[in-house]
């Protein structure tokens, strides 16, 4: 067992027993104890000469931002309890070097799909979507692909699993659109790459398409169905799919390669692409998803296998219904990547080791970053 899992284990046994609080760690027993250093939730070891493994963790994560020049980055660790550990570091924008704090929000790009795919599920549970409706029997029309016959065989569960045909973008969407038909050029048409249901394609617009479904089913927004249905049952309260007001109040800018920062204002909520969010905050959808993981709830259908994608000797990846998921022999791990280009943010779940963390990076650097904690964490490449 890697080193930061088996102290991992030390820690959240004592939460399961019941001793220590699940949630909000602000104060700990139990030979450890909590504290706020620096912005950083660190669980640290009482006894004598032994050096705690979520110190040198935090130590670790803050040299890969100088390593691997990430200006600035929040982590979260958690289980199925809940939160067990959160290091934020570094600064907003090189610029003007404001630093980092817990509250401090990151564009999560592709990791807004896991939580959409939630939303979703949450519809499904009132009886308002059935996943394996044609789109057609839910809305008047389908939007944008009603030309193409093959539109009638669309299902959300085909959106959600990236087996809707479509592909992941058309071109480079308008940043400036104040609605979906200002997204794209009038004569950038979305077509079909192969048929519905006859492979994996990873698809972005799929997951918009299905967003306005489910928009015009219920008569709510995106932002405002994730508010009532995610953020606020969760206690995510520095989270949107908007770029709003609050947001606005402590978010960081993204990097490119050379440390030059950037934000891409996209004005539309995007269920593909435009969350935005504190490591905490996802760390406590992470939690949430891992119990229902591990009790087999409703939830726990987003990370069962649609189909495969591909084997990499041991190693057998597929899509469920919002996670990609990877498997090496009996264990299993969920996940979900984010690349926004100058934001770059990782999520994964191990569900036998009962061990998830999200980490959200101010760079298109971040990649490196990504894999050095992935084995640190989990001890080895997990190629995903």
């Amino acid at each position: 067992m890697p080193p930061l899992v088996r102290a991992s284990y030390e820690g959240y046994t004592a939460f399961r027993s019941g001793i220590v609080p699940r949630m909000g760690l602000v104060s700990m027993k139990l030979n450890q104890i909590c504290l706020l250093v620096l912005g950083s939730i660190l669980l640290s070891c009482t006894n004598p000469g032994r050096t705690s493994e979520f110190d040198s963790l935090g130590l670790f994560l803050d040299s890969l931002t100088v390593e691997h020049g990430v200006p600035g980055f929040g982590f979260a660790l958690f289980d199925d309890g809940g939160l067990l550990y959160e290091h934020v570091g570094g600064v907003k924008s090189h610029a003007a070097p404001e630093r980092i704090d817990t509250r401090t929000a990151f564009e999560a790009a592709s990791i807004s799909k896991p939580v959409f795919a939630y939303v979703v599920f949450s519809l499904v549970r009132e009886g308002v979507l059935e996943l394996d409706a044609p789109l057609q029997t839910l809305v008047g029309e389908v939007p944008e692909i009603a030309y193409d016959p093959r539109s009638e065989t669309l299902t959300p569960r085909l959106l959600l699993t990236h087996h809707g045909g479509l592909p992941n973008w058309r071109s480079r969407m308008d940043f400036n659109a104040q609605s979906y038909s200002e997204l794209f050029a009038p004569d950038d048409t979305l077509r079909f790459f192969v048929d519905p249901g006859t492979q994996y394609r990873y698809s972005g617009e799929g997951y918009v398409l299905l967003q306005r479904i489910v928009e015009e089913r219920t008569g709510k927004g995106l932002n405002e169905l994730a508010k009532d249905r995610v953020f606020e049952p969760l206690g995510m309260t520095r989270s949107s799919f908007l770029f709003d007001a609050e947001t606005r109040t402590n978010y960081s800018l993204g990097h490119d390669a050379e440390g030059s920062p950037d934000k891409w204002e996209i004005h539309l909520a995007l269920a593909s692409s435009t969350l935005h969010t504190t490591a905490s905050d996802l760390g406590k959808f992470g939690a949430h998803l891992a119990s229902e993981i591990q009790t087999q709830g409703l939830y726990s259908a987003l990370a069962v296998p649609g189909a495969t994608v591909d084997t990499i000797g041991d190693f057998e990846r597929s899509w469920g219904h919002g996670l990609g998921l990877v498997s090496d022999g009996p264990r299993r791990y969920v996940y979900h990547g984010g690349n926004n280009v100058i934001f770059i943010a990782d999520f994964i779940y191990g569900v036998e080791e009962n061990l998830g963390y999200v980490l959200l990076t101010n760079s298109s650097n971040g990649p490196e970053m990504i894999k050095a904690v992935e084995g640190r964490i989990f001890g080895r490449d997990l190629r995903r």
